[in-house]
């Protein structure tokens, strides 16, 4: 790997399918070895080297929470000599599980949390997991500060196993890293037994987060390809918005959101140098050297495509008069860009985007139509109106309603 301080600028977007030799992708198997060179420049420039699972152990304990009224799941790992524990609010639907488990949804966010809308304080599980029991699916309330704190300290359980090493820049994680290695702990544990003592099937997963969640979710589902749906919403810079594009100042036609029909994006997008400065423990040692956005060897239709799959979803979510800072053209250039991949490994009906109106969440509307989804494509319960349901779920705000106001990058992927 090249020195930061070595890496040339790239005025384009990094190429997905040529490997770093120049040498073409065309095949499904020269995918999987693609795969792994991108893993490993996103390891080394972006996010860190996630630890090796083979030399951990995993263990798992369920009690009650008489407070919530669901079960806390305590996971401990152990590696290297070391030893650390989080805990995550589990959540069941009603009935009986369906013979080999239900289907399973972990959302980044602690069970006390405050609620985005009322302000005010709530203690158990969030109306998208409430809503997610009603229709089927187990649940688990993901407080990842316990796995690490969102803050530089850098401590937590994540922390604990796998110091910061200051001199070492392969042991310089990030705590985007750090949240996603988490979640590959709670299926882990689902594989060692907690799932069949709760009935859940360790094989359907969604994972889902907002804002820095967002951009955590997108990682979990890069890395770990037990993940079949990857829900990363409202992420941006550092999530799954392409570094090298800016919207600020651009106007859009929303009149297909209900909304106006010039509406121009006055705030600007998230600096790089906010995410190199009092973000940058959210990266790697590595991400906060670098020279520009446009010297990373990756962008973010990269990360979007490491989350593609024969058997794996992905579907971004995302507002756009709520989300100026977070470049929701860019989300969707990431979204559109990435979809050879998906078309490369037959799977092109699989890579989603759904574009909201306001808010900086992901609503109970998208989660009415991501549950839709999953019903069909997890659980083969699909209705007539499942073509009508994918549809929408297209990027249509700038695939088809825009597509004379996008970034020039966007050119090879407006068929």
């Amino acid at each position: 790997m090249k020195s930061v301080t070595q890496l040339p600028e790239i005025g384009n977007l990094p190429d997905l399918l040529r490997f770093e030799n120049g040498e073409a992708v065309q095949t499904p198997w020269d995918w999987k070895r693609r795969r792994t060179e991108l893993i490993s420049l996103y390891s080394e420039y972006v996010y860190g080297y996630m630890p090796d699972k083979a030399k951990e152990t995993v263990e798992w304990q369920l009690r009650e929470d008489s407070e919530t009224g669901g079960k806390l799941l305590t996971i401990t790992i152990s590696a290297e000599g070391r030893s650390a524990s989080f805990s995550v609010l589990a959540g069941l639907p009603a009935g009986t599980a369906p013979e080999d488990g239900s289907p399973f949804y972990i959302e980044y966010w602690p069970w006390h949390y405050q609620n985005w809308f009322t302000k005010e304080w709530v203690t158990g599980f969030s109306d998208n997991c409430r809503y997610a029991m009603e229709r089927g699916y187990a649940c688990f309330q993901y407080d990842c500060s316990q796995v690490s704190a969102d803050n530089e300290t850098r401590t937590g359980a994540f922390f604990t196993l796998y110091p910061y090493a200051e001199e070492d820049p392969a042991q310089q994680r990030g705590v985007l890293l750090a949240w996603a290695w988490g979640v590959s702990k709670i299926i882990d544990a689902l594989e060692a037994g907690a799932g069949k003592e709760l009935g859940i099937n360790p094989e359907l997963s969604l994972v889902g987060g907002v804002s820095r969640y967002g951009k955590s979710a997108a990682v979990a589902g890069a890395w770990d390809e037990r993940i079949r749906v990857t829900i990363p919403s409202c992420s941006g810079a550092g999530g799954v918005a392409v570094f090298r594009t800016d919207n600020h100042g651009k106007t859009y036609d929303l009149t297909s959101l209900g909304g106006p029909a010039e509406w121009e994006n006055e705030s600007v997008n998230e600096p790089f140098s906010n995410l190199q400065g009092g973000e940058g423990y959210w990266f790697c040692g590595n991400f906060t050297r670098l020279l520009s956005a446009r010297t990373l060897p990756v962008d973010q239709h990269m990360l979007c495509a490491l989350a593609a799959g024969k058997n794996r979803h992905m579907i971004i979510v995302t507002g756009i008069v709520s989300e100026g800072w977070n470049n929701t053209e860019g989300q969707c250039l990431a979204y559109a860009a990435s979809q050879p991949v998906w078309d490369l490994l037959d799977c092109g009906e699989q890579n989603n985007m759904i574009i909201h109106l306001d808010g900086h969440a992901i609503l109970h509307s998208d989660m009415q139509v991501i549950l839709d989804y999953c019903d069909a494509c997890l659980r083969g319960i699909r209705t007539d109106s499942f073509g009508n349901l994918t549809d929408g779920m297209r990027g249509n705000l700038f695939l088809q309603y825009n597509r004379d106001r996008l970034d020039p990058f966007f050119g090879p992927y407006l068929k």
